[in-house]
């Protein structure tokens, strides 16, 4: 941790002893009242967290751009993959696809989880979107592929998980309606521009055979379709973007439909601009993680933040 996140984070460090000693507990002896429990502590932290940093305004990630001459898609693989590289991916191209971010081993490790908490992960896990086993397995693969240690320097070391919004999330082609979102921005759901990071990760194959993510490949700072005084708008965006914005944002960026293949993701923050890619379904199921992280800071007004 940062000395900056220390001294906000001060006097709370027997909870983060206590929840790196349950975590290694729960690792050699899975527990659901131990899983629980880490996740009270999470919320509590997080609570913590965001309140000491509540009189902060989110500051713009001091980066420089490592690949100027780029004008598309942005690719690397897990290998390349650091806190420049994602900086440089959500600073100025508004994205980043990192193949093989999630190993073999930890690719068969969520398909297990999906498929022992399919039907937990659908009820209501108030205020998560996923079971505390789910969250206990997400953190885990999170952390043995390093994206914890990226997300906590680019958020300056006092990253929070978005409870509502961190997800293993299981469709059956016989069974789901998968919902079609127009071009949007999750700025507009979040209620407030803050530099955040959505990792998006495929689990089994996404948007070649069954829908997946389209994206414009550009950094855009302006909120589409925001209607100040109207408040958050709803996540299914019923209204599209119109066609002469559609056509101004994407004069020198076309969009692009992302195809992953399993521990493939994507990086994307508040302010990209993307959409639902329909598909024809021609495999059986589709399961991704998806989970937002934010600095304390520029942590929404609402929701559950949970410390990582």
């Amino acid at each position: 941790m940062t000395n900056q996140f220390q001294r906000r984070f001060s006097g709370n460090w027997m909870m983060i002893d206590n929840i790196k000693e349950m975590s290694a507990k729960n690792r050699v002896a899975r527990a659901a009242d131990l899983e629980q429990e880490l996740l009270s502590l999470r919320i509590r932290g997080g609570e913590a967290l965001r309140k000491n940093c509540s009189n902060l305004q989110p500051m713009r990630p001091n980066y420089r751009d490592l690949f100027p001459q780029e004008n598309g898609l942005l690719e690397i693989s897990a290998a390349e993959f650091g806190v420049s590289q994602l900086a440089a991916g959500l600073l100025y191209q508004g994205c980043l696809l990192v193949r093989g971010l999630y190993s073999l081993k930890q690719v068969e490790r969520l398909l297990a989880v999906a498929e022992s908490q399919e039907y937990a992960n659908r009820e209501d896990n108030g205020p998560l979107g996923c079971t505390a086993h789910t969250l206990f397995d997400l953190l885990e693969v999170y952390r043995e592929c390093g994206l914890l240690d990226v997300v906590r320097e680019y958020l300056d070391g006092e990253p929070l998980l978005f409870g509502e919004r961190t997800k293993l999330r299981h469709h059956r082609a016989d069974r789901d309606k998968f919902a079609a979102i127009p071009w949007h921005q999750d700025v507009n759901f979040f209620g407030q521009k803050s530099y955040g990071v959505n990792c998006w990760a495929a689990v089994t194959s996404c948007g070649v055979d069954n829908p997946g993510l389209n994206i414009i490949p550009r950094r855009i700072e302006e909120r589409l379709g925001w209607a100040e005084g109207k408040g958050i708008a709803p996540l299914d965006y019923g209204r599209a973007m119109p066609e002469e914005l559609f056509a101004e944002v994407t004069r020198h960026h076309a969009p692009v439909n992302i195809e992953l293949e399993p521990g493939d993701a994507v990086f994307l923050d508040e302010m990209s601009v993307h959409q639902t890619a329909l598909k024809p379904w021609k495999l059986r199921e589709q399961i991704v993680t998806i989970s937002w992280f934010f600095r304390a800071s520029g942590f929404p007004e609402w929701g559950t933040p949970l410390i990582v």
